[in-house]
């Protein structure tokens, strides 16, 4: 039996530490495997990961988790080398989970990290009573995964590659059923914009799929951008 979070123990987990920032007046919202759960894509995910808009340190607000609730607790990095701590989540422990001490890896990424922009929280999107980061955010966020994914060194991330492009594929599909266009979010960086078509031409040229490539089209993203 797998000691993972089951999706209603990681929508909990979700829904605590939103309470916590906003009571901290800090305005967040999902990014990662969780937010493409709540779309619609298939995997289930790990992990919570978490885009908070602040300027204030990571670490404070990995802090003010761990003060606002005793199921948050912090431990030290597998990096020598870090000066981070990673937050963790107490998952609670069933009859069915008695031989595992479980918890939630939960990733705090402030404005900036990751090129994650701005965003207003009238653009937040909820899924499910969850903020969510708008769809073409999400995707091009993930597609950059898939990237750093790919160009990494060490293969306990390049081997995440596979699982970033079934979750393209499938916000892709839901991005165009749900009648999403580029267009519409004139907000986002220019900058980023353009880093994301260079990124797409390079997924399709790695992906093969022809289909995929109408598909970003009809989004509003250009296919034929390289550096």
């Amino acid at each position: 039996m797998s000691s993972s979070p089951t999706r209603e123990e990681s929508h909990e987990v979700a829904k605590v530490t939103v309470r916590v920032l906003r009571s901290c007046g800090i305005s967040c919202f999902l990014v990662g495997g969780m937010a493409c759960s709540l779309y619609g894509t298939s995997r289930l995910p790990n992990d919570i990961d978490m885009a908070v808009m602040t300027d204030e340190d990571t670490e404070s607000v990995k802090r003010r988790l761990v003060s606002a609730d005793a199921r948050f607790y912090l431990v030290n990095s597998r990096n020598v080398l870090a000066t981070y701590k990673v937050l963790w989540f107490r998952l609670s422990t069933s009859h069915h989970y008695a031989r595992y001490n479980r918890s939630c890896k939960v990733d705090i990424l402030r404005r900036g990290t990751l090129n994650i922009p701005d965003v207003t929280p009238s653009r937040i999107r909820v899924v499910e009573r969850l903020p969510v980061a708008p769809l073409l955010l999400l995707l091009c966020l993930k597609l950059q995964c898939w990237d750093h994914h790919g160009a990494a060194t060490e293969w306990r991330y390049r081997c995440k590659q596979p699982a970033d492009a079934r979750d393209i594929d499938e916000l892709l599909t839901i991005a165009v059923s749900n009648g999403e266009k580029l267009s519409k979010e004139r907000w986002m960086p220019e900058q980023f914009v353009r880093e994301t078509e260079e990124r797409v031409s390079r997924y399709l040229r790695r992906e093969w799929d022809s289909h995929g490539r109408e598909q970003w089209r009809a989004l509003g993203f250009r296919t034929d951008r390289s550096r």
